[in-house]
């Protein structure tokens, strides 16, 4: 399987190819796989690729929409969930260490955005979660 390090908008991604399928290919990116679909060059043009999500792909995250309160704690960018710091119940303030996230072989110290009470924990240890994904939740 082929491996690329891609930066798109100054946010930098790996892309592994999973399959050519000749007229496509499926690339998995961040953890979620993408079908994209292969035009044939006309004289005139350059090829440009086709991106559609795969519907059957198992690693793509499964998110809920939620209402974004101030108590809300959101991945501030896509990685791996790899220590949990808070349970539910926990009083905590603003600033403290909730959350390991893991992203590009970096592992970052998540802050809460607000004090209060842990009210829920949307996440698991070994979950990968993309960017503004629900983290955990404080409220009063």
């Amino acid at each position: 399987m082929k491996s690329y390090k891609l930066k798109i908008n100054n946010e930098k991604f790996e892309a592994k190819v999973k399959a050519d399928l000749g007229s496509s290919v499926v690339v998995e990116v961040n953890g979620v796989d993408y079908n994209i679909e292969l035009e044939k060059k006309t004289k005139k043009e350059k090829s440009i690729p086709k991106v559609k999500k795969t519907a059957a792909s198992s690693s793509a995250p499964k998110t809920k929409p939620v209402k974004v309160s101030a108590g809300t704690v959101l991945a501030p960018i896509p990685g791996l969930v790899m220590k949990i710091l808070v349970k539910v119940g926990d009083v905590i303030q603003v600033g403290d260490n909730i959350l390991v996230l893991e992203a590009m072989k970096m592992e970052s110290e998540i802050a809460s955005n607000a004090s209060g009470i842990v009210k829920s924990i949307n996440v698991k240890e070994g979950d990968t979660v993309q960017e503004h994904e629900v983290l955990i939740e404080v409220g009063e």
